[in-house]
């Protein structure tokens, strides 16, 4: 029951924390040339930019779904199909716009309408630790003649994950130099938005910043209500636990019980032993 209770409440925190950014899972087919083929599962990451409609819309990076036979987004616990909507995988241009139905999210990212300068601080996120495990990276961005990077290196499974400057999305992940981060810029993906939906998608809230720790967002009054009445529970047992005697009895020869002795629940049994002369 506690395994049980720990994932009910892990899928709750992390899908309210994570209504920005989102893990992807995705399948493709890869078959050899003797006939023989298999199913690939890859994951990554996507930012939440809002709603068009009944739809929720997505970016992540085009390597993530280039391939893809399926694609999914996890979210409130489970995972939402998604179609690609537009894909750039070029140079050094790599991102995606994905969709799927209206995943109800009451927070989402603005996309920066500005390059940031040289030397500001920023924070990237993405699933390197796991799909239910968002992990986020501070560093600074860097301004050079071949273009913007993020000052540090992000691992296998942050692809596709949001860059922000001030909770803006200045760029979307595409991967490493093994010195620095490359990313494509936000403005080129905020002009592309615009040109596909004729707006930017919304919300219809402000965006939340995320944290480092990113537990510290109140989840949803309902699931709290509900995990909270599970956590009742589970503290009543524990507590009958706690309550409860181990009767000990010593029994004689003839079989007869002479004494009885009690001990609280998982405290050691002690027995003392009287050497009889015969």
């Amino acid at each position: 029951m506690v395994k049980t209770l720990t994932i009910l409440f892990v899928l709750m925190i992390t899908s309210v924390v994570q209504a920005q950014a989102l893990a992807i899972r995705t399948t493709e087919t890869e078959c050899t040339p003797n006939g023989g083929c298999r199913q690939l599962i890859g994951t990554g990451a996507c930012a939440y930019v809002g709603d068009i409609e009944s739809r929720s819309v997505f970016l992540t990076a085009a390597h993530n779904v280039n391939q893809a036979k399926t694609i999914h987004v996890g979210y409130n616990g489970q995972w939402w199909g998604a179609r690609v909507v537009h894909k750039q995988y070029e140079s050094n241009v790599d991102y995606a716009i994905i969709e799927t139905q209206s995943i109800k999210a009451t927070k989402c990212f603005k996309v920066a309408e500005a390059y940031p300068a040289h030397g500001v601080d920023a924070v990237a996120y993405g699933y390197s630790n796991g799909v239910y495990n968002l992990r986020s990276l501070r560093a600074k961005i860097r301004v050079t003649r071949s273009g913007r990077y993020f000052s540090k290196v992000v691992a296998k499974g942050d692809s596709g994950g949001p860059i922000l400057v001030n909770g803006q999305v200045v760029g979307i992940i595409s991967g490493h130099d093994y010195q620095q981060t490359i990313y494509t810029d936000g403005v080129l993906i905020r002009r592309q938005l615009i040109q596909i939906y004729g707006r930017l998608p919304q919300c219809g809230c402000e965006p939340l910043i995320v944290e480092e720790t990113p537990e510290t967002p109140p989840a949803d009054t309902t699931d709290l209500t509900a995990l909270q009445g599970e956590l009742n529970k589970l503290r009543a047992e524990i507590d009958k636990l706690n309550k409860t005697q181990i009767p000990v009895w010593i029994v004689g020869a003839d079989g007869k019980p002479v004494a009885k002795q009690t001990y609280p629940l998982g405290d050691p049994i002690k027995l003392r032993f009287k050497a009889v002369n015969k």
